[in-house]
């Protein structure tokens, strides 16, 4: 999955936003998709450049947190914290879930979400 598409599932799929056009344009280019320029708008009414990496920007991690802590909680899966600031998911008997890899806590809440969710 490219980046701007992580960042769309993110924004979409996790935290809720749709997106907000904000123009339209008649630029026809042959064989090429083109997507209108957009933000994200979020339910408490927060609108968010579109290019924002939801995934890298501390601030976004608590409520992805919100999101995924259920979810986790559901399947009986545990965040095990590492010494170098990684996690890694393992599940109820202890064995790691090998779909999803270590990384910041962020990467991994995503992947589980995407795992869980059969995206």
């Amino acid at each position: 999955m490219m980046q701007q598409q992580r960042n769309d599932y993110i924004a979409e799929k996790i935290l809720g936003a749709k997106k907000k056009t904000l123009y339209h344009t008649w630029l026809y280019v042959p064989d090429k998709e083109f997507e209108p320029p957009f933000e994200w708008e979020f339910p408490d009414g927060r609108i968010i450049n579109s290019k924002t990496d939801f995934e890298s920007l501390p601030e976004w991690v608590g409520p992805i947190c919100e999101v995924v802590f259920p979810l986790l909680a559901g399947e009986n899966w545990n965040i095990s914290f590492l010494y170098n600031g990684h996690v890694s998911l393992i599940d109820s008997k202890g064995w790691a879930i090998l779909d999803i890899s270590t990384g910041p806590l962020a990467t991994v809440l995503i992947g589980t979400h995407m795992k869980i969710s059969g995206e």
